[in-house]
């Protein structure tokens, strides 16, 4: 089987995928017969290229890591802006890495609408459609008889979303419970550990894992986005960020944290979701864990997140730390059980 894909965005992470399809392009072909075709890339600053027989992914890698244009691979094509190009890519499964304001979920969440109402599969990195529009989108997907799919959005490429789609059958989640945001995980363990927290903040950012103005991460507004995801696709809510009840962690000190140790506990910023009669909170905060908690043993930028359901009491999954590397590790196994139809189980 051939699918035919495009990428929206070839930053860090579809960067990653791109290395590793070419890595897995055997195992791919020999466990499940699949070939992956590269019609399109489309970038914000290093141009686009369509190219039905097949874009060279090692020459597309090597052109950007050169600072050249990607309009050099495109064969005759006027991409045009992002939107032209999902309107024109002549692909069977988009996969959406782009860049995307945390307040709007934009331009992210139109491009996804286009392409699912092109008919075409899609799979995504972004929080933010799922945060803003995940109904209408789930809803637009199904009408076209295609599936849409975004493993990478809270927990990089743990399998959280699959082990709820596929996992807990006939299962409703009560609670959900987790420690969801890599940079302000890592500062609270080097805070534990007697590091400033400016000293803390510049190290994550000095690794390229948190931004120069950090107050994305710091002040709970990624962490919002992602529990809201987690309520709106596992709990039936319709949350958005700005519903979520947030605090960051602007104000812990290290005494705040070496303190909460002393007396047998571990602050951190907790994404909480629960069942209150018929309605659905949520709320971002840092929480003093009693260390019988698995969450409190979650260090540095790995992530954690707990399920409590009426069938299974508590199901805890832990990523390790994470990196662009496992998150295109997500995209890709939502390419493949696209490809596979596994959609057509939800």
């Amino acid at each position: 089987m051939e699918l035919k894909i495009a990428l929206l965005g070839f930053g860090n992470v579809n960067r990653a995928l791109a290395r590793l399809i070419l890595r897995k392009t055997d195992a791919l072909q020999a466990e499940f017969g699949l070939t992956l075709k590269t019609v399109g890339i489309s970038t914000n600053s290093h141009g686009a290229a369509v190219d039905p027989r097949g874009i060279d992914l090692a020459a597309a890698l090597d052109a950007h890591a050169a600072g050249r244009g990607l309009d050099e691979l495109n064969r005759g094509v006027d991409c045009g802006d992002l939107l032209s190009f999902v309107a024109k890519v002549p692909a069977d499964l988009v996969v959406e890495a782009t860049w995307m304001n945390p307040k709007t979920g934009q331009p992210a969440t139109d491009a996804i609408r286009a392409a699912l109402g092109r008919g075409m599969h899609v799979t995504t990195a972004n929080k933010g459609p799922l945060a803003f529009a995940y109904r209408e989108l789930r809803a637009l997907a199904a009408e076209k008889g295609v599936g849409f799919f975004f493993e990478s959005t809270v927990m990089d490429g743990a399998p959280v979303h699959s082990a709820g789609r596929e996992g807990l059958p006939v299962t409703t989640v009560n609670r959900i419970r987790g420690i969801l945001n890599s940079t302000t995980n890592s500062i609270l363990t080097r805070l534990e550990q007697g590091a400033p927290f400016d000293v803390a903040l510049k190290e994550m950012q000095d690794a390229g894992l948190a931004e120069a103005d950090p107050s994305n991460d710091v002040d709970g507004w990624d962490s919002a986005l992602k529990i809201a995801v987690l309520a709106n696709v596992h709990m039936g809510a319709d949350l958005r960020p700005a519903d979520v009840d947030r605090t960051g962690i602007g104000g812990i000190t290290i005494e705040a944290v070496q303190g909460a140790v002393q007396d047998g506990r571990r602050i951190k910023l907790l994404c909480e979701a629960w069942r209150e009669g018929e309605a659905i909170k949520a709320r971002v905060a840092p929480v003093p864990l009693p260390l019988d908690n698995p969450l409190a043993h979650v260090y540095r930028t790995s992530s954690a997140v707990t399920f409590e359901t009426d069938t299974l009491p508590a199901l805890t999954i832990i990523e390790g730390d994470s990196s662009p590397d496992t998150t295109a590790f997500g995209l890709l196994a939502d390419v493949i059980n696209l490809a596979r139809g596994r959609y057509r189980l939800v």
